[in-house]
């Protein structure tokens, strides 16, 4: 893997600051004020939100899964006999009703409970895939792969409940960091929506008074750069709050499936499945 992205992002982050810090936070510094503060406490959760997610492991698939998910395809396998062996005999099952006339002959009509018996075999099969026991087996890892498991190319191993791989900070994003990563782009949200908004008036002197070339140039491509980048975050943070409502990941709001929404279990309970079971901790990298 490579850490050419990592070095461009943190590159990025240096080259951000450095312009904010010189061009409006040293110029204007009049004590340590309330939001200067909140802006470098803001920063800091962003740090440490972003090396938690470089350096936990995405979703490991321990010993005790892999022994879960063989009894789970083993009850599978028991369900599908038994839903086979019921199918068999209602196939074997004569399709048609006798019943006597006036003159006790007998007439048969076709059954009208053979689609009926149909639609029953087809909620069948519905429920055990609603279940989410499949038989998905990876040949590179060797192992059965749990629900909501994939295999990473990048990384040569299998996560639970995977989400992508970013190269922004050379690692999965998976059940285990994606709490880390949501802070990383919530915070990230905020600092560039922020500077953006600070940074605005920088601009506007700039373009109204006299200033060298070189100090036009850097804070002109400084604001529409940070700009821009504002919105793509942002976006992309809105984005990930619509997965994490919907509970699903990146890779499974790709997959062109019917059953998009299966582990859709309420707002609430969304949230927590990915963020943790107290709110008060959800955008806190711990």
């Amino acid at each position: 893997m490579s850490l050419l992205p990592t070095f461009i992002l943190f590159g990025v982050l240096l080259f951000t600051y450095s312009i904010y810090y010189f061009t409006n936070l040293k110029p204007n510094f009049n004590g340590f004020t309330y939001e200067i503060i909140i802006m470098h406490l803001i920063i800091l959760l962003f740090l440490v939100s972003i090396f938690r997610a470089m350096f936990l492991q995405p979703g490991v698939i321990s010993t005790e899964i892999i022994d879960e998910t063989w009894k789970q395809w083993e009850i599978f396998q028991q369900q599908e006999k038994e839903r086979l062996t019921e199918q068999k005999q209602r196939r074997s099952q004569k399709s048609v009703k006798t019943f006597k006339t006036e003159n006790d002959e007998d007439r048969s009509v076709v059954n009208l409970d053979a689609e009926e018996i149909i639609e029953e075999e087809d909620n069948i099969t519905k429920d055990l895939n609603q279940k989410g026991v499949q038989k998905r087996f990876c040949k590179k890892c060797c192992i059965p792969k749990p629900p909501r498991a994939h295999h990473c190319s990048q990384c040569n191993t299998c996560w639970l409940r995977m989400d992508h791989h970013c190269q922004w900070i050379n690692n999965c994003v998976a059940k285990d960091n994606y709490k880390m990563f949501f802070c990383m782009i919530f915070y990230a949200s905020c600092l560039l929506i922020w500077v953006t908004i600070s940074q605005y008036k920088v601009f506007e002197n700039v373009i109204e008074y006299d200033v060298s070339d070189l100090e036009l140039y850097i804070i002109v491509l400084h604001f529409y750069f940070v700009f821009l980048l504002a919105v793509l975050i942002s976006g992309f943070f809105i984005f990930h709050i619509y997965l994490t409502i919907q509970n699903k990941t990146t890779l499974e709001q790709l997959e062109d499936k019917p059953d998009k929404r299966k582990y859709d279990q309420g707002i609430w309970f969304n949230c927590q499945s990915a963020l943790g079971s107290n709110i008060l901790v959800w955008l806190l990298p711990i």
